[in-house]
């Protein structure tokens, strides 16, 4: 079974969801909630998608910089 949590927002940007859904049925949103969740999922995801590749950007810098020292490492 599922659990829910409260998140408040303020009561204009509620109710401006709200309008534009209700406004905009080919949307298919249910309620300002459905709606909502969706918007937090995709941001996660793009948060996430970020992360990941600052992740990776680090790894190939410090690849880079073991490189190097191996490679000067070996001069001496």
């Amino acid at each position: 079974m599922v659990k829910y949590s409260t998140v408040s927002i303020p009561k204009e940007l509620h109710e401006e969801i709200r309008k534009t859904i209700l406004a905009n049925p080919r949307y298919r949103y249910r309620s300002v909630a459905e709606f909502s969740l969706e918007a937090i999922k995709i941001r996660l995801d793009e948060i996430r998608a970020q992360l990941e590749e600052e992740k990776g950007i680090r790894k190939k810098k410090v690849e880079r910089a073991l490189k190097n020292i191996k490679r000067k490492l070996r001069l001496k």
